[in-house]
């Protein structure tokens, strides 16, 4: 053994950091955590948001039909703009492409608190979606590109790491607005100060432009011909490559199905659930009493419509408010296990290997997305079973982003990122709409004491979908230790 590879292993991965690694890794980091933040906003707004739009009690099933279609609508967006800007990426830098990818999932989700119709609000979430989806391909691509070559499944998976912070914060927000909301203190409905804050992030692309610096190897690549850069063509014709991003969709496909069109809808399992609990407590039943008492009448009176009305909408208000207290909790706990998740998944692929590693994340995918929707009824089952789920379930994305780049050269690489993601997104954009069709086919098993049941067969059925990405995985290759393709 030389000298020279003696003292290379004698220091640490993150010795070989130099400032601007670290600068990179915090920008691109800060870049990807908005951009989560910015989906969970949604996940945590779009039920109020629907049944605010459509004037609808906020426990019916028509507010769980359009929140499955705005959440396709804004998947459809994502994966749009994944592709867009992956080809982008490649052709015209990852700096340029992230900067425009942050102000516009910025913008837009801004725009969104101005919605006046559901239809509005899903063009805008499309839109916001676009941005979204660019952000992971460009930024995975400038730090794969961008680290030393020991660093770089660390920075990969810390990336994605941190991103469960953004998570995080989007619930801490999201739980504040609601505490506000809950005693009159936002000057506007929780959802649309929610969406407003989700423009923030603009910040982030002045730090984007101004120390971010294209990567040496994709500098080269340009050099060589920018025809060769971002070839859909040569990615879909040649054998290897074809095979990769193929298979790459697929797997990309069944996370994204499993997250987005079962998993997060635990937010909307939570809100059917405390619906139920709410129903049942003092003040609940005392709401009629407390209203015929405002206006001086006998408990036996017979209503008159808007005394009708105003006990609705008081019962409305509490069942609205104490379900977004449940949705923003557990999407924090669902986060916080998320990144503890990322970790694992991080050491796992690289002292494992990349496929068992999301083998075994798959297997626990199924496992506890199973128990949560079958057996989540009360405060402590949600404490216990939800995180275990964030766990296994977001940590895939963890996964992709340490596997993904070093399936690609780096003339294809952001182009190669995308289509694995973004295509896999436009099949999972059915996920959604899938669950509301199995729930509607299980609807026969609803109980006049518990209307759950079908949502719960449903998101269990769905769980199913990592069975593909089990047998995908172990039809790419192992690239644990290898260097990057160039």
């Amino acid at each position: 053994m030389s000298h020279s590879t003696e003292t290379t292993r004698a220091v640490p991965w993150y010795g070989e950091m130099t400032t601007y690694h670290w600068i990179a890794f915090i920008i691109c980091s800060l870049g990807w955590a908005f951009d989560c933040a910015d989906q969970h906003f949604f996940t945590c707004a779009r039920a109020e948001a629907v049944a605010d739009l459509m004037t609808l009690d906020p426990s019916s099933n028509h507010v769980i039909h359009y929140g499955t279609l705005a959440t396709s609508i804004m998947i459809i967006g994502w994966a749009t703009g994944g592709i867009v800007f992956g080809i982008v990426g490649d052709k015209f830098g990852r700096v340029k492409t992230m900067f425009f990818t942050i102000l516009i999932y910025s913008i837009f989700t801004g725009l969104s608190a101005a919605s006046v119709s559901i239809w509005d609000f899903m063009v805008l979430r499309f839109l916001a979606g676009i941005g979204i989806g660019g952000q992971f391909a460009v930024g995975t691509s400038l730090l794969a590109e961008s680290m030393p070559a020991r660093a770089r499944p660390y920075i990969l998976g810390f990336m994605q790491l941190i991103s469960g912070l953004g998570n995080v914060g989007a619930a801490l927000v999201a739980m504040g607005f609601a505490e506000l909301d809950a005693v009159g203190m936002l000057p506007l409905a929780n959802w649309r100060c929610l969406f407003l804050f989700g423009s923030l992030p603009a910040i982030l692309s002045y730090f984007v432009a101004k120390y971010l610096r294209e990567p040496d190897s994709w500098l080269e690549s340009v050099k060589h011909g920018r025809e060769n850069v971002g070839s859909v063509k040569e990615l879909f014709t040649e054998p290897t490559l074809r095979k990769h991003v193929i298979l790459g969709m697929i797997l990309a496909a069944t996370g994204v199905i499993g997250a987005w069109g079962n998993g997060l809808f635990s937010m909307e399992l939570a809100g059917k659930v405390v619906a139920k609990i709410a129903a049942d407590t003092p003040e609940y039943k005392n709401v009629q009493q407390t209203v015929f008492a405002k206006h001086g009448l006998e408990p036996d009176a017979e209503p008159a419509p808007e005394i009708q009305k105003e006990i609705d909408d008081a019962r409305k208000s509490m069942i609205g408010i104490a379900g977004a207290r449940w949705r923003a909790r557990n999407l924090l706990i669902f986060n916080i296990g998320a990144m503890l998740g990322m970790y694992g998944i991080t050491l796992g692929s690289i002292f494992w290997g990349r496929r068992p590693t999301l083998t075994i994340f798959m297997i626990g995918c199924m496992i506890t997305t199973a128990a949560t929707f079958l057996f989540m009824n009360s405060v402590l089952t949600q404490l216990l079973l939800v995180p275990p789920m964030g766990f296994f379930m977001m940590s895939m994305f963890g996964g992709y982003a340490i596997y993904f780049p070093e399936l690609f050269p780096t003339r294809l690489r952001s182009t190669g990122i995308s289509f694995c993601y973004n295509v896999g997104r436009y099949i999972a954009a059915a996920g959604p709409l899938m669950l509301g069709g199995l729930t509607a086919a299980f609807a026969g098993f609803a109980t006049e004491a518990d209307s759950t049941i079908p949502f719960r067969y449903a998101g269990t059925a769905m769980g199913s979908v990592y069975l593909v990405g089990i047998v995908v995985v172990w039809m790419l290759p192992e690239t644990k230790g290898k260097p990057l393709p160039e």
